[in-house]
């Protein structure tokens, strides 16, 4: 029996959901952007989580469940077709985002890993049908 007063599940298969990172649910339905803001630095590992380092600060990644794939030691992560090699600068569609912001994860990570700084990844290239 379902209940009908309870929230409305995102229409995401979860099995294919990464697990061990913080990730949110992008709603196709909504209108893209294009994205033009760019965070250079990297994707790190420390103490089991994913963090991204920029400008010396580091930040807890939020990323898009259904279009993120991220196995927990994994030597990079993809968001929609961008490759991220674990380590190694780059640019990252995201934008620092505070926590009262968050809203809700789909899958979260060690709570450790839950910095004060976060940075919302954002999914280049999505067009909708």
């Amino acid at each position: 029996m379902k209940d009908n007063n309870s929230e409305t599940e995102p229409d995401i298969d979860q099995s294919t959901i990464p697990s061990g990172i913080f990730t949110y649910y992008d709603d196709p339905a909504r209108y893209h952007l294009p994205v033009e803001y760019f965070l250079i630095g990297k994707f790190v590992t420390q103490n089991d989580c994913l963090l991204f380092e920029t400008d010396n600060e580091l930040y807890t990644p939020v990323l898009p469940a259904k279009y993120t794939e991220y196995t927990k030691g994994d030597a990079q992560i993809t968001v929609n077709k961008e490759v991220y090699n674990i380590g190694e600068t780059g640019d990252v569609s995201a934008r620092p985002l505070e926590k009262k912001y968050i809203g809700n994860f789909i899958t979260q990570g060690p709570s450790h890993c839950l910095l004060d700084k976060f940075m919302r990844v954002e999914v280049r290239g999505v067009r909708d049908k």
